[in-house]
């Protein structure tokens, strides 16, 4: 009974434009014969032969004028969560996503020269464009030496480029780059989320979403070490990772990449590129220009403490990473980012001051709260090529330290005093260090009833 509930989306959203379309509507989008377009596409279907159906059927015009595209969009989004509770205390939610984008444009006109069961009309100049989104798991790789110049899984990507490039041509029995696109994204893939090259999938586009997952823990307090002295405790835990192709396009060399075909089959069971260039390599069907694994512990460790004295602290430490491949250069740009973060806070009533006045002691009635915030956040971003040198083409090391105190002197005056001190430190001799300091207070008057 510790799955306490699941539930998925899915959404499609999906469009047809067919230009030079003749018959003319009369009552629902239908003509007055009540055969056209047709009572499928009035209710929405998408048909991707629609444009050879009304070509056959004479629906559309041959004006040698006509020449806006054809065009069918498509979009699908999946969304999966699940959540646990092994205990009253702990909880554990998972959520998996998947999203898909895709528009597919053709030139479709009438030509007189052309003799065909399409009364005349061709295709000219097919092209598919989207992008894609999947939740992946690239935990396996999350902890091992990344912020250096020397990095472990840079050096497992290199090699397994040779790898990849060996199974490709085992299958398709055809040459390959070693810095071709379908060589370079499934070694990619296999470094950064650890897994061998002989079971990485060698498509572009991974299949099945793995979920990420968020865990609180707040049964601690009840312990008979600390249940006498704090309030509540709790402990929280997130991670999520996401592997994204930014844009795609179908290579001149393909005709058959309609809205309706799955760019998951692509370089999966068989379904390969079968056009080579001069020099015998494949052609890919899809063109990548960019791929990227975006990993997010949000925090790796979180720490959030009340005690029975008002007293409050909250820790958090979370970290980044950001990975880009460029087909174009074989190049992989690295974003680590690491944020400690502290937070104190503490509510007094009654507070006794320092002074008296005509013998007794100065007491504050109302409460004054004091809170201090720190925090650290280092960010570095390493450019790696391939039997290069690795370097550091960006990145900061920012403080930051905000303490204030706030009193409440009545339901209508709040007087707040606080410093907020801002330093920057850069990590390459291109930028400079920088700090600013601000001191103030603020006096809030609330005119509301």
């Amino acid at each position: 009974m510790s799955v306490r509930n699941i539930s998925g989306t899915y959404n499609i959203t999906q469009g047809t434009i067919l230009p030079g379309f003749l018959p003319e509507p009369n009552l629902f989008g239908m003509d007055k014969s009540w055969s056209t377009p047709g009572w499928g596409f009035i209710l929405g279907q998408q048909d991707p032969d629609l444009r050879i159906r009304a070509a056959k059927a004479g629906w559309l015009t041959t004006s040698e004028e006509q020449s806006a595209l054809y065009s069918q969009v498509q979009t699908k989004d999946l969304g999966l969560r699940a959540s646990l509770e092994p205990s009253a205390d702990f909880k554990i939610q998972l959520d998996a996503k998947k999203t898909t984008s895709s528009t597919f444009t053709e030139t479709f006109v009438y030509d007189p020269t052309v003799v065909n069961d399409q009364n005349g009309f061709v295709s000219r100049t097919p092209n598919r464009i989207g992008s894609y989104k999947v939740s992946i798991l690239s935990i396996n790789t999350a902890f091992k030496n990344n912020t250096s110049k020397e990095s472990t899984v840079f050096q497992e990507f290199e090699r397994n480029i040779e790898e990849i490039k060996s199974r490709f041509t085992s299958l398709t029995g055809q040459g390959y780059e070693s810095k071709s696109q379908d060589v370079l994204i499934p070694a990619f893939i296999a470094a950064y989320t650890g897994k061998s090259t002989d079971r990485v999938s060698l498509s572009p586009f991974p299949n099945i979403p793995i979920p990420g997952w968020r865990v609180d823990y707040s049964g601690l307090s009840k312990l008979e070490t600390f249940k006498d002295l704090f309030q509540s405790i709790t402990l929280n835990h997130a991670y999520s990772s996401n592997y994204s192709v930014l844009n795609y396009n179908t290579s001149l060399e393909y005709s058959d990449v309609g809205i309706n075909v799955p760019v998951e089959d692509y370089n999966s069971g068989g379904n390969f590129g079968t056009v080579t260039n001069e020099s015998g390599e494949l052609i890919p069907i899809y063109v990548i220009s960019q791929v990227l694994i975006s990993e997010t512990f949000a925090p790796l460790i979180g720490v959030n403490v009340r005690t029975k004295k008002k007293l409050s602290v909250r820790f958090e430490y979370k970290t980044k990473r950001d990975l880009a491949l460029n087909i174009s250069n074989a190049q992989i740009t690295e974003l680590n980012s690491k944020d400690w973060s502290v937070e104190l806070g503490y509510t007094k009533n009654n507070m006794k001051l320092p002074w008296r006045s005509q013998g007794r002691v100065l007491t504050i009635k109302n409460d004054i709260t004091f809170r201090l915030n720190m925090s650290i956040t280092n960010n570095r971003t390493i450019q790696r090529k391939i039997e290069e040198v690795n370097t550091i083409t960006n990145g900061n090391i920012n403080f930051q330290l905000r303490p204030n105190v706030n009193y409440v002197v009545n339901q209508k005056l709040n007087i707040q005093f606080y410093v907020d001190r801002n330093v920057n430190e850069p990590l390459v001799t291109n930028s400079y260090r920088r700090s600013t300091t601000r001191v103030g207070f603020k006096i809030l008057f609330n005119l509301a009833q």
